[in-house]
């Protein structure tokens, strides 16, 4: 890494929840040894089950998780920027629990495990840090987890494109960032599903464009929405 680009990339680490509040200095020790990555479009990451040696940051793109069931791929997740990749099977059972794979040209910082963790193993105030930030993610998981079963396919789908939209009110225009059919897989639906969520969000005043263009008439309505625990 140039010094240029390094003083970049530490800038984008302070998004990444598992460095987020930690000094600079200590950042750079623990990212000795990392390169940065720039993917093609679909390449693969790593795959489910397969020894880590790397875990990764996101810093632009979009990288498709995914697990096999059954012979079937399921999609848990499409991290995007700040995301931080295989941290916990590092720490775990040192195998991907998950396959990774570039849905878009994306880059990537990656950090070799084996150091990371001697230099963890050395500082135990870092490590209660990143213990800290892992619980966090962990809990935000269980919330998401539990809206998939609360919420309706409608209230789900206007909560993904809540995620996009900066604004607390007012009208807003966003594009889905990838394919329609990966959305519905990551939000455990069929993609006719999808398109039916997508008529009912229209009575909201969530108009669905071609070139995947959304256009969201009351953003605060949207969020109402999306927060009711019934439908009527």
């Amino acid at each position: 890494m140039t010094q240029a680009l390094d003083r970049e990339v530490l800038l984008q680490l302070q998004f990444a929840p598992l460095f987020t509040g930690l000094a600079e200095k200590d950042v750079r020790e623990l990212l000795d040894g990392a390169e940065l990555l720039v993917l093609t479009h679909e390449e693969l990451l790593y795959r489910e089950d397969g020894p880590v040696d790397r875990f990764y940051v996101v810093l632009d793109g979009h990288v498709e998780l995914s697990v096999d069931v059954d012979g079937k791929k399921s999609v848990v997740e499409v991290a995007r920027r700040a995301a931080v990749l295989a941290d916990a099977a590092m720490f775990g059972p040192r195998r991907y629990i998950m396959s990774a794979r570039v849905l878009t040209s994306a880059t990537l910082l990656a950090i070799p495990a084996d150091s990371f963790r001697a230099r963890l193993e050395e500082r135990l105030d870092i490590m209660l840090h990143m213990l800290t930030t892992m619980s966090f993610r962990l809990r935000m998981l269980v919330r998401q987890i539990a809206e998939l079963k609360l919420k309706t396919t409608a209230q789900r789908l206007g909560s993904f494109l809540l995620t996009m939209v900066e604004a607390e009110e007012g009208k807003a225009e966003l594009r889905f960032p990838y394919d329609k059919k990966l959305v519905a897989d990551q939000l455990g639906m069929k993609p006719e599903s999808l398109s039916r969520a997508l008529g009912k969000l229209g009575r909201i005043g969530v108009e669905s464009l071609p070139d995947n263009l959304v256009v969201v008439a009351d953003v605060a309505r949207l969020r109402e929405f999306c927060a009711e625990e019934e439908m009527g």
